[in-house]
């Protein structure tokens, strides 16, 4: 059983559409030097926290994973008061997954208030623009502007694909049933590490299969 699973910062529409214009396999598009996408999210801000946290990033060049722990933990108890019954990971690379409840209503309006009421969290935390500039800080040093061609670049390295494995092969295994396709197991360790630095978090159930 497939199950959804939250990476901030990086959103579906927002990979959909850099997929639609995606630039070649061999180089890809480079985004603006992170002290710039530091400056680019201070001016965003809206809270005097994220606002700290961006003018030590571009005082120092980096995002401290401390203010990172601080966003991520503001959005903790924001969820928590509003009632949110999730599970987090932390991921290898100190990033944090979010796993909704099994109980989360099917209908659509139920997965709406639920998703409305994370953003709205991760909002007011400053988690949307620091996590996403803290798992650029991280995982993509070559500032590769699609996050699929990150996270393609990474299995190829890991051994996971073949070296001709591209994005749009990666859109399609996403798009379908992952237990019947194998380009590769997403559940594997190095494969989820490669997933979570392009920002895409995928959980699977195979407790009803027997396995672990």
């Amino acid at each position: 059983m497939m199950l959804a699973a939250v990476l901030f910062g990086v959103s579906a529409c927002a990979i959909e559409s850099k997929t639609e214009a995606m630039p070649k396999q061999g180089t890809g598009e480079r985004m603006k030097p992170l002290v710039d996408q530091f400056k680019d999210a201070r001016a965003r801000a809206k809270s005097d926290f994220e606002r700290a946290a961006l003018d030590r990033a571009i005082e120092t060049g980096k995002i401290d994973p401390a203010d990172y722990e601080q966003a991520f933990s503001r959005y903790r108890q924001c969820a928590q008061d509003a009632g949110l019954k999730e599970t987090y990971t932390k991921l290898s690379n100190g990033i944090y997954r979010v796993t909704p409840p099994s109980d989360i209503g099917s209908a659509a309006k139920d997965v709406d208030a639920y998703a409305n009421v994370m953003k709205d969290c991760a909002a007011k935390a400053g988690l949307i623009s620091l996590e996403a500039l803290y798992r650029t800080q991280v995982d993509n040093p070559d500032l590769l502007a699609d996050p699929k061609l990150v996270v393609v670049r990474c299995l190829i390295k890991a051994g996971l694909v073949p070296a001709d494995y591209s994005t749009q092969k990666l859109t399609t295994f996403l798009n379908s049933d992952m237990e019947q396709n194998t380009d590769f197991d997403p559940m594997n360790a190095e494969a989820q590490k490669c997933l979570t630095a392009g920002g895409i978090a995928i959980s699977i159930d195979r407790g009803q299969k027997g396995g672990s």
